[in-house]
């Protein structure tokens, strides 16, 4: 039991910034909301496969609802938050004129774009019921991510079946909202506060229809860094690696530090130090670990050594070296020299 207890002790879920980046590309141009009003720092704009906790894009949603002053603003993003607008993932999961293999690459894709939540299809009679379930949503923004993974559903769907598409009925989750106003929009009974979003449809539409939408996309192509980021999200109860990436993340916003981690996980300070310490870490050394395996995958990338060293958050170059040279033996310039020698 004790095992299991501490495994719970950081449960958090992860969003990569590809996934959301639509969202904030739509707030711009329609309310001329930017990502620094968000409290999005322009370095971590900069990253598309970046991994966000989840809590803190749960923030900025309602940061944008209070911006906006209005609370279903989604809505007036649907131009922009379809998966075809998701950078890396658009091209595969569009590679098919099949709309089943779309359904189901959305449904198990969507892992390597976001931990924590689940994506489903059940058929019951003629019905067929895609859901999606985020845990970590909560508030307010319960009802925004809600809203924005049925709208990405209600947009692929119409790319398949036409525009004048709608779907039998529609549940959200969170708080409750303005019933005629999402009546209208998705041209069908809405359900508010429900257990899950689904999304209704008649099993009939899954059907390969020869007057499909569907127009041919090229392949998905990614380079070994960008499957390297892709394959490695952590799910909910691996601590270790949830942990590595929130460190990761906080690096975004200055020096990574007890106090960013504790609020991001919504706890105190005093809390996330007995927690760390009953798992005998220390947070100095697995914030060096975390920061030269970055390193790492930056000098890879071919990023020259004084950008890295400002991207995470060192003072200066000279720090950033001793540093690296403590963990993996030789300097970041000796590495390079030993990598293009074996390459």
């Amino acid at each position: 039991m004790r095992i299991v207890n501490t495994m719970k002790e950081f449960d958090i879920g992860f969003v990569r910034l590809n996934f959301i980046k639509p969202l904030l590309n739509g707030l711009y141009a329609e309310y001329a909301i930017k990502p620094d009003d968000l409290g999005i720092p322009s370095a971590l704009l900069e990253e598309p496969l970046t991994l966000i906790p989840i809590n803190i894009a749960n923030r900025w949603l309602e940061q944008a609802e209070h911006l906006s002053q209005d609370p279903l603003f989604m809505l007036k993003l649907t131009p922009y938050i379809g998966f075809e607008n998701v950078e890396l993932f658009n091209k595969w999961v569009y590679h098919t004129p099949d709309f089943v293999v779309t359904f189901r690459r959305i449904n198990y894709g969507c892992s390597m774009l976001q931990s924590g939540c689940s994506l489903s299809g059940l058929q019951s009679g003629n019905i067929v019921k895609w859901a999606y379930n985020n845990p970590y949503a909560s508030h307010q923004a319960r009802l925004h991510d809600s809203l924005r993974m049925a709208i990405m559903m209600f947009n692929m769907l119409r790319y398949y079946l036409g525009e004048e598409f709608t779907p039998l009925q529609v549940n959200l989750t969170g708080p409750a909202a303005e019933l005629k106003q999402l009546e209208a929009f998705f041209g069908c009974k809405v359900k508010q506060s429900s257990a899950q979003t689904e999304v209704w449809l008649n099993a009939s539409v899954t059907h390969l229809d020869e007057n499909s939408q569907w127009e041919r996309h090229a392949p998905l192509r990614l380079n070994d860094a960008q499957l390297d980021e892709y394959i490695n999200i952590p799910q909910p109860h691996d601590t270790v690696k949830s942990l590595y990436s929130l460190i990761n993340f906080s690096r975004y916003y200055g020096r990574p530090n007890v106090d960013f981690l504790a609020d991001c996980l919504s706890i105190s300070r005093q809390q996330l130090q007995r927690r760390l310490l009953a798992h005998g870490w220390n947070f100095s050394a697995m914030t060096a670990n975390v920061l030269c395996n970055e390193a790492v995958q930056y000098l890879f990338k071919g990023y020259d050594i004084n950008n890295i060293a400002q991207r995470l958050s060192y003072s200066n170059e000279q720090s950033f070296c001793r540093a690296f040279k403590r963990l993996r033996g030789v300097t970041p310039y000796q590495y390079l020299q030993k990598l293009k020698a074996k390459t």
